[in-house]
């Protein structure tokens, strides 16, 4: 692979050096020390109270999400059409193809062992977002043989753990396998590996309020201990992963900008769901001009930028204000320009934003040029009218920062879409690790039909 010319970054004694801005209402616009969470331990768990649950059962419930989502709910290449038995991160789109909601998608615990009545899924949500997907659902059941129904709080709860020391393999558990949870054969919990991000965690789902650890009591099965929902948001936002209707702006998203391409969340080959023309056209034909990409956030005229990790460094120390989501990121320059992308949350110094690729990184997506210069800057300001809870008008700097894993998808693609270009080369280690886990898929097809 030819050497990458070093991006541009900020170095971290700069952002330790970094000071707030000063404004009439600086305490209310300023992260206070004691408000922001510590850095994510290597090992944890947490409780992921914002996050909501929807049962659907009966035996069309499996066709119902077929035709809705746009991750496939049959096994496949399976003549058969069987149904997976495993979970799988998704997205609900509206008919123009935006997101409404960002799913994952679990069978449900016990159902479908005895009958095809029982057969059915659980399928978790934004929590403020769970009666809106109900009323879309609702719409389109008509005559199907299936139950709908919101599940209450502590009926279930829904967990997020990890390990960094021992990861298993970014999306190894998407393949199908016997089990219908990788943590534990008990017949009430459901589970499945994050696909979003390599490393990124397990997604479990355990019956009633309890502890995780009355259910993994076994500490070398779950490391760590829990810790707040603040720390697996910021842990989240450093490997780049939005989530929710906060992030995932309902019903003007795209899901490939929201990089669900990568995080596996679509099935290209599967029949048709509503909101599949304008996201399959994209990806055959088109370019993802903007993906979402962790930010660093600064303040201060230093200019001897380093080169640095291609993640963002978390300062808990931090009081720089916090854009509200939606502001718009513009260059720092003398005339005003367009628009480079919207900031669309953060935790202290880091965040996430819709991002201009051509413009913020350096990564050019075709052969007519691109906007980027290694020496711009960055900036969101805001009037203080925008966002929640009001603040004061504000500004801060703020750097995009690709992770490796985005960066090698990026050119994957690029490099597939124009095998000419002379930057092909570039995109043949990602090509290489797409192929892989196509190669493992099959082989687990095949020992599965022998």
């Amino acid at each position: 692979m030819p050497p990458r010319t070093p991006t541009p970054s900020i170095c971290s004694r700069c952002l330790a050096r970094a000071r707030g801005f000063s404004t009439t209402v600086q305490a209310r616009q300023q992260q206070k020390q004691h408000d922001l969470p510590p850095p994510p331990p290597r090992a944890g768990f947490t409780r992921l109270t914002n996050r909501g649950l929807i049962s659907i059962t009966g035996q069309d419930s499996t066709t119902f999400l077929q035709g809705l989502v746009t991750q496939n709910m049959l096994i496949p290449n399976d003549p058969n059409r069987a149904t997976r038995r495993t979970a799988c991160y998704a997205a609900f789109l509206n008919a123009q193809g935006r997101v409404l909601n960002d799913a994952f998608i679990y069978p449900s615990p016990g159902g479908g062992t005895s009958s095809a009545d029982e057969a059915g899924w659980i399928v978790e949500v934004d929590k403020n977002e769970v009666s809106s997907l109900l009323k879309h659902l609702k719409k389109h059941k008509l005559r199907a043989k299936l139950k709908l129904r919101a599940l209450e709080d502590g009926e279930r709860t829904v967990w997020s753990s990890w390990d960094d020391e021992n990861e298993p393999r970014w999306a190894a558990y998407n393949l199908e396998s016997d089990s219908p949870s990788p943590f534990s054969q008990a017949p009430s919990i459901a589970g499945c590996i994050d696909p979003r991000a390599p490393g990124l965690g397990s997604r479990i789902v355990t019956p009633g309020p309890d502890d995780l650890r009355t259910h993994f009591p076994d500490e070398s099965k779950l490391p760590g201990t829990e810790v707040a929902l603040a720390t697996y948001t910021l842990r989240r936002m450093l490997h780049g992963v939005a989530e929710g209707q906060g992030e995932i702006h309902r019903e003007s998203a795209l899901p490939l900008e929201c990089n669900m391409d990568m995080m596996r969340g679509i099935d290209f080959r599967k029949g048709c769901y509503v909101g599949q023309e304008l996201t399959i056209r994209t990806h055959h034909t088109g370019v993802v001009r903007k993906r979402i990409l962790p930010v660093q956030l600064y303040n201060g005229d230093e200019q001897d930028a380093v080169p640095l990790a291609e993640t963002p460094f978390y300062d808990p120390t931090t009081e720089l204000p916090l854009p509200p989501s939606g502001a718009n990121i513009s260059r720092i320059s003398a005339r005003k320009g367009r628009s480079a992308g919207k900031f669309l949350a953060g935790i202290g110094n880091i965040g996430l934003a819709l991002c201009r690729l051509e413009m913020m990184t350096d990564i050019a997506l075709t052969g007519e040029g691109t906007q980027y210069a290694p020496g711009q800057e960055f900036k969101v300001s805001w009037d203080g009218t925008e966002g929640e809870p009001v603040q004061g008008p504000g500004e801060v700097k703020v750097k995009a920062l690709i992770p490796p894993w985005t960066r090698e998808f990026i050119l994957a693609g690029i490099a597939s879409k124009n095998p000419s270009r002379p930057d092909e080369a570039e995109g043949r280690r990602a090509r290489d690790m797409v192929e892989m886990l196509e190669e493992e898929e099959e082989e687990v097809q095949q020992r599965r039909g022998e």
